[in-house]
């Protein structure tokens, strides 16, 4: 593990290998599955139907008029949820390549979460307004506010899960130990 400290103090963690993408990647899907979570909740709280927002979502591949039926069906759900986590995977590689390699954010005070706020409002802005207008019409039918408040708690929770994730003690021992495994071997 290689340390950097900035001008200020902080610290800032630069590791090589699949480190920052496999921490994003988790990061993600946790975010993503507190997203699923907070949807749900909400389309209850409003009186949509529970299974809305990932049978919209697997209009991207399959008939729109799956969406349209009321209640729980297996296909639509399970690819919408699919194409969700997928999604918020690759979303959680790109906050850890973001925050970890290219603006070389501390770990300390929060940072992450500060950080996944904005990320989160701003995946909801490019998404909102420029990418499902132009892809998937369809998914805009999901409240406006209430995909607002899924999108920041994603980016909120990935935060979260990225800092726990990377400031980890215990997945540097881990990593460690592979490392001398990998040596003896050798």
């Amino acid at each position: 593990m290689n340390i950097e400290t900035s001008v200020n103090g902080l610290v800032i963690e630069s590791r090589s290998g699949m480190r920052v993408e496999l921490s994003g990647a988790l990061a993600g899907l946790i975010g993503g599955v507190m997203m699923a979570i907070i949807g749900a909740a909400l389309a209850i709280a409003i009186g949509d139907d529970l299974w809305k927002a990932p049978k919209l979502i697997s209009t991207f591949v399959v008939n729109p008029d799956a969406a349209t039926a009321p209640g729980f069906l297996a296909g639509p759900v399970v690819i919408g949820s699919l194409i969700h986590l997928a999604l918020s995977a690759l979303f959680g590689i790109g906050f850890g390549v973001l925050t970890t390699r290219i603006w070389k954010m501390p770990l300390s005070y929060g940072a992450p979460m500060v950080f996944g706020f904005v990320y989160g409002l701003t995946i909801w802005l490019i998404a909102y307004f420029i990418i499902l207008p132009l892809l998937n019409p369809l998914v805009l039918e999901i409240y406006a506010p209430a995909f607002l408040i899924q999108n920041l708690t994603y980016g909120l929770s990935t935060g979260l899960a990225y800092g726990f994730l990377r400031s980890s003690s215990r997945f540097d021992r881990r990593e460690e130990r592979s490392e001398r495994h990998r040596a003896v071997k050798a």
